[in-house]
């Protein structure tokens, strides 16, 4: 023993020192004297690494072995773990087992490792500072990482800012995470890569609001299609384009002029840093096309467009996007007065209309349908000019005359004073509709697309009354109580039958031609009998 004493101390001498018989046995009495307890952290030197681990001088009477599983919490194949020390290394172990009979020690390098692990990882969850784990494996839940040689669960929840339905892809991945919860009894460590990701979106949002102004003009991505608008990714934030500013053109849902995944430019309306909003605006890159339309489309040009809206006063018609017209209900048919657009055209419809009047200022834009088509009332006075005696079907009968059909859509009137000589009180009774009757032109007029005819006119004429039978002309007051009442208020009042233009009384003025099969004297001399005033004259 005092020669092995005697060897060490020799062997811990410097050049030039000497080393005295006394002060090796002092050493080798205080090594004996050393007692090593489980539990305890020493530093040792590897002296030798062997076939079953590791030799390692702790100071004590015999130098105690790390077997190869206690030299660290990596798994690693044998020939790894003898090239992790060398002799003369310099190793921090803890004491496992200490042998009282044989006097050896069996030391761990990986608990030690442990230890300095778990503190390390409390240093950052103090500390909040993010850290780099590779993820190992899949679990129920969740993943499991691996932290500084610890095994830290990341729930699926914090594993990105949206739920993630495969978490398969991340195994293997190195990520970086913040620790959020930390307990070394139970040996728990949760990790959250969602914090870290929030932290850097909120940095990048506060760079991206100072960064932003109204007026500046953004690309992005469509991310959502709602009733309301359309989301936009910016980046950092989604900016919301109301439907009202996606474009001038009409539509019932954003949907059918933008959809999900189209990339766009827009412009900046407003921005709220504190609410985190950004309002854009598509449109108000696209010119305003109420801008240019008394150049593209001047009055009496004609246009082609869609029907997209219809009204009770008529159908709107889009001339290209943020442009639409009105087609009044009165500018839809030369010979239809409908009641609705809808008897005419149907949403959808693709027609051609004549810009008629036109107000930029106002954005009104007034068509017409009926100018593409000759005006048939201007042919009619040229096909039926007065004194035109022709048959026609009776299409309507009302107490002040019979509506008789010259042209498809095209109606005169036959007064009840023109229906024949003698007084006729409810011409119903004798006229039925769907009969065929003969009548004279009397007046046409295009401008207010208005027929007088007459059937009185090809009758005979009545035979003269004698003198007994003409009623004498009361006068003075007799003539004043007797005064014939004037024309009825349903006389009076203008008439609208189906699809017919108004109609009024008969008018007086007309005179048919010589080419007439009626003599024109006839013709005066019932006008004057009617009014009355052949008895005056005769008087």
């Amino acid at each position: 023993m005092e020669e092995k004493a005697t060897q060490v101390s020799e062997a811990n001498l410097t050049p030039g020192q000497t080393f005295s018989m006394e002060e090796a046995l002092q050493e080798t009495e205080a090594r004996l004297e050393k007692r090593v307890r489980p539990g305890q952290i020493l530093t040792g030197k590897v002296v030798l690494v062997g076939s079953e681990g590791v030799a390692v001088d702790i100071g004590a009477k015999t130098e105690g072995i790390i077997p190869f599983n206690e030299l660290t919490e990596k798994s690693l194949p044998e020939e790894e773990l003898k090239a992790l020390l060398k002799p003369g290394d310099l190793v921090r172990v803890q004491v496992i087992k200490v042998d009282p009979e044989t006097g050896q020690v069996l030391l761990s390098r990986k608990r030690v490792e442990a230890t300095e692990h778990w503190d390390r990882i409390r240093e950052l969850y103090e500390k909040g500072e993010p850290v780099t784990v590779t993820v190992k494996e899949k679990v129920k839940g969740g993943v499991v990482a691996d932290l500084d040689g610890v095994s830290a669960f990341i729930p699926a929840s914090q594993l990105d800012l949206k739920r993630i339905p495969n978490l398969d892809a991340y195994v293997g991945q190195q990520i970086l995470v913040k620790i959020i919860e930390f307990n070394r009894k139970k040996g728990r460590v949760l990790l959250s890569r969602r914090a870290v990701l929030e932290e850097e979106q909120k940095r990048a949002k506060e760079a991206f609001f100072q960064s932003l102004q109204p007026g500046q003009v953004v690309e992005g991505t469509v991310v959502d299609v709602t009733d309301f608008g359309a989301f936009v990714n910016l980046g950092p934030v989604d900016g919301l384009v109301h439907r009202s500013e996606i474009t001038w053109g009409r539509f019932n849902h954003p949907k059918e002029v933008i959809h999900k995944g189209q990339k766009v430019r827009a412009q900046v309306v407003s921005v709220d840093p504190e609410k985190e909003r950004v309002n854009l605006s598509i449109k108000a890159l696209i010119p305003d096309p109420w801008t240019t339309v008394a150049e593209k489309y001047p009055v009496g040009s004609r246009v082609r467009g869609k029907v997209v809206g219809l009204t009770q006063f008529g159908a709107f018609v889009e001339v290209e996007p943020g442009l639409e017209g009105l087609i009044h209900i009165s500018e839809l048919s030369w010979t239809k007065r409908p009641k609705h657009p809808s008897e005419v055209v149907k949403e959808g419809d693709e027609v051609e209309a004549v810009v008629l009047r036109l107000d930029p200022a106002e954005r009104r834009l007034s068509l017409g349908l009926k100018q593409t088509q000759p005006d048939p009332w201007q042919l009619l006075t040229e096909k039926y000019p007065p004194g035109t005696v022709v048959k026609g079907k009776i299409t309507g009968i009302t107490d002040f005359g019979v509506f008789v059909e010259l042209e498809p859509g095209m109606e005169g009137l036959v007064h009840v004073s023109e229906l024949d000589h003698g007084r006729i009180e409810n011409p119903a009774a004798l006229f039925k509709k769907g009969e065929e009757m003969e009548v004279v032109v009397l007046n046409i007029d295009p401008v207010e697309q208005r027929i007088s005819l007459s059937r009185k006119r090809l009758l005979p004429p009545p035979p003269p009354k004698t003198e007994e039978e003409r009623p004498r002309r009361a006068k003075g007051k007799e003539a004043r109580g007797k005064r014939k009442p004037g024309p009825r208020r349903e006389e009076r009042r203008e008439y609208e039958y189906g699809a017919v233009a108004e109609y009024n009384l008969y008018d007086a003025s007309a005179v048919p031609t010589a080419s007439a099969s009626v003599k024109l004297g006839d013709l005066y001399g019932d006008l004057l009998a009617s009014l009355g005033l052949e008895e005056e004259k005769s008087s």
